[in-house]
């Protein structure tokens, strides 16, 4: 609510000035449903120079698209009343034209539970059954739905995303129309697709949206996302690097394949790691627990764990792992080469790493009169 608050100023100037000026989408929605508030978008009647005019500090983010950042109290995104025009790619309109109606504005967009506004005395402006829809915990498209798919194809991944989220269910001539368009998935780029997937898996009930993505068709058309039935079962969120590693453990795809995704460096990375803790937890040696929890991310252990169905307490061996990083152990490289008198090498890597590994499993005492007599046993390494 306190979000809510801070965007009355800008609604007050701008209705000052003698336009019109609303809160609208997400934050209403979520206002409405007593959910968390991110981020709070403005709509209005004043063209994007008109906005610059009246406020003292802005960005200009997106003023073709008709959008500026306020800064007051908080940054606002302020977007004039729009209809949109020809979408030519099923990705993004081809031009769009200001007009001075909200009706106007709220009747393009993708659905009735995100088409609503709220005035300055928090007055609800609802054109299209949004209310009733939230009451239901329907996902609706806003009009013909075959056209709002048609329009931008992202939104039926959107709609997916938003039963995972909401744990809302598809009304049924939505449903249908995403089994129609499905196959426009295939123009949207891999990025957009990307956020949307990693939103989905996020959400408190994941399966419901995978499974329209299933049911729908949709995952025939998205590389990467095909395979979903062995997870249809999880009620937890899962990375999207989880869910990556878990296909190429399944052999679904290959590490090098999922470049094609463009992930970030670091997605990449946790997905490379995700998948060798999946093979450890699958090869089940000895110490293996003792090892992962040492390596790697404990989030990630439970998350993999939870794949396979593996049943050790991670948690409690993380809680007692002897040391938490290499610079933990009671000697160094100078201390070896000094001790073994050799000078370095590529055999001072190997033997450190020996050392962490049998101390991790509790073979050797962190101690530094344990570990140089261990060395001693293996300085020829």
């Amino acid at each position: 609510m306190e979000k809510l608050k801070s965007a009355i100023p800008v609604l007050n100037q701008l209705k000052s000035a003698g336009y019109e000026a609303y809160i609208v989408g997400g934050a209403v929605r979520n206002y409405l449903l007593q959910l968390p508030i991110s981020d709070v978008d403005i709509t209005t009647s004043a063209l994007p120079d008109e906005v610059e005019g009246l406020f003292e500090r802005t960005v200009p983010i997106g003023k073709e698209h008709g959008t500026v950042m306020v800064i007051l109290n908080g940054t606002f995104e302020v977007t004039t009343f729009r209809v949109d025009g020809e979408y030519e790619d099923h990705r993004r309109p081809d031009t769009v034209i200001f007009v001075r109606d909200l009706k106007e504005d709220i009747l393009r967009r993708d659905f009735t539970v995100n088409a609503m506004a709220l005035d300055e005395n928090m007055s609800v402006i609802d054109y299209t059954g949004g209310q009733d829809d939230l009451k239901k915990r329907l996902i609706r498209a806003v009009g013909d739905a075959e056209t709002r798919f048609t329009e931008d194809a992202l939104r039926m991944i959107r709609a997916a995303r938003f039963q995972s989220v909401l744990d809302f269910s598809i009304e049924e001539k939505t449903q249908q129309a995403i089994e129609i368009c499905a196959h426009l998935i295939a123009h949207v780029a891999i990025e957009r697709i990307i956020v949307e997937i990693q939103k989905l898996l996020n959400g408190p009930i994941p399966s419901a949206g995978i499974a329209t993505l299933t049911a729908s068709g949709l995952v025939k058309h998205l590389p990467y996302f095909r395979e979903w039935q062995e997870m249809l079962k999880l009620e937890i969120p899962l990375s999207l690097e989880i869910y990556i590693a878990f296909h190429i453990y399944k052999g679904y795809a290959d590490i090098e394949g999922i470049k094609s995704l463009k992930l970030s460096n670091d997605s990449y990375r946790a997905v490379k790691q995700a998948v060798m803790v999946l093979q450890q937890l699958e090869q089940q040696e000895e110490y293996m627990m003792e090892r992962l929890v040492y390596h790697y991310p404990l989030s990630m252990i439970q998350s993999c764990q939870s794949l396979v169905g593996h049943q050790a307490d991670a948690s409690d061996y993380a809680q007692h792992r002897i040391i938490h990083r290499r610079q933990d152990i009671k000697v160094n490289g100078n201390d070896l080469m000094k001790h073994l008198d050799r000078s370095g090498g590529s055999w001072l890597k190997d033997m450190l790493a020996e050392i962490e590994d049998a101390i991790i499993t509790g073979q050797l005492k962190n101690q530094r009169d344990s570990i140089l007599k261990w060395v001693e046993q293996h300085g020829k390494i």
